[in-house]
């Protein structure tokens, strides 16, 4: 069951009803929506890091889950959560909400679209992108990790007997897998009401608060009901900042996501849908997962048995996926 490692903090007996949640579940935005999609992946990568692989079963499954990834959704999601993590920098929020009230909407909206650059521009545009920067590595680091255990993993298979056994048709493996990655994957339910609830905001605050480690790391289950006080408890201690380089080649990625945080501020997508959907798109970090989804399915090809499918695994499906990530900073 997805999630069920990753996302969330435990329900207590003080968590709104139900119903309470129910009002906020349908609404919870363009944004939010696609940012659940990253949670629910990043939930797959707690639940593969959490123990072996137990067999042929257990390794296709993984295969599909890593290795179908939609790009389109995948990039579309690291993208909105960046900008939400982003959009928690006060000083930013408050710039953007300045120049919203003074130009208006419709100017505010055009300089976005005109210059992608525009919103970093503004004060506090540069926090927030490091602050984003920052979360972003925590993330990467345990992608990296997941990928490692799963080559190791890869090795020791070499000499046990369902490891060994030879496939009987890889090339078919490998096109199933660029078919299912055509299509829009589920997103757990568990993740998506937890982006559409009420205290989202605590956790997002939390991730940026400075830790050395990922929020993935700190929770354990989601709950889109669980109160405020019990979130908050998760907060990581303060760590001394640090400057992230952007690599040039993903300058644009890191304007987009200062930009889509700007929009997130204002809540653009009640009443310009079209240029928040706009935003989110990032063709380099769509490019990169689209490639190492071609470079597994090559790999997938060549493999003859299923030691070599974990390690198609790990090295494409899931490490170099997750460098389409970390690749903006160098």
């Amino acid at each position: 069951m997805r999630l069920k490692t990753s996302l969330l903090i435990c329900a207590i007996s003080t968590a709104l009803p139900l119903a309470a949640f129910a009002q906020t579940s349908s609404n919870g935005g363009i944004v939010r929506g696609a940012a659940a999609a990253y949670a629910d992946y990043q939930g797959q990568v707690s639940d593969i890091r959490a123990k072996p692989l137990g067999g042929a079963d257990q390794l296709d499954k993984a295969l599909d889950t890593f290795g179908a990834q939609n790009a389109g959704q995948l990039s579309n999601g690291w993208i909105s959560y960046s900008a939400m993590v982003a959009a928690q920098n006060k000083e930013f929020a408050s710039s953007v909400r300045d120049i919203d009230s003074f130009y208006g909407r419709d100017r505010v909206l055009t300089g976005m679209r005109n210059d992608v650059a525009y919103a970093r521009s503004l004060k506090g545009g540069e926090s927030a992108l490091q602050t984003a920067l920052a979360v972003n590595s925590q993330d990467s680091s345990r992608i990296s990790s997941a990928a490692a255990f799963v080559k190791e993993q890869a090795y020791k298979l070499q000499d046990i007997a369902w490891g060994k056994v030879r496939l009987k048709d890889a090339g078919g493996t490998a096109n199933k897998l660029k078919i299912d990655a055509k299509a829009t994957r589920p997103i757990a339910e568990t993740a998506q009401k937890f982006f559409a609830g009420p205290d989202l905001n605590v956790v997002l605050a939390s991730a940026s608060n400075g830790s050395e480690t990922s929020v993935w790391d700190k929770v354990s289950l989601i709950t889109a009901s669980a109160p405020a006080a019990a979130i908050a408890s998760i907060a990581p201690s303060t760590a001394a900042p640090q400057t992230y380089r952007v690599d040039p080649k993903r300058e644009g990625t890191a304007d987009r996501i200062v930009t889509l945080a700007a929009m997130h501020v204002l809540d653009a997508e009640k009443g310009n849908a079209d240029d928040v959907k706009a935003a989110m798109k990032d063709k380099p970090t769509y490019d990169c997962i689209d490639w190492s989804q071609l470079q597994l399915q090559a790999c997938v090809s060549a493999a003859y048995t299923r030691a070599d499918l974990s390690f198609c695994l790990a090295q494409h499906a899931i490490g170099d996926a997750g460098q389409c990530f970390a690749g903006v900073t160098r």
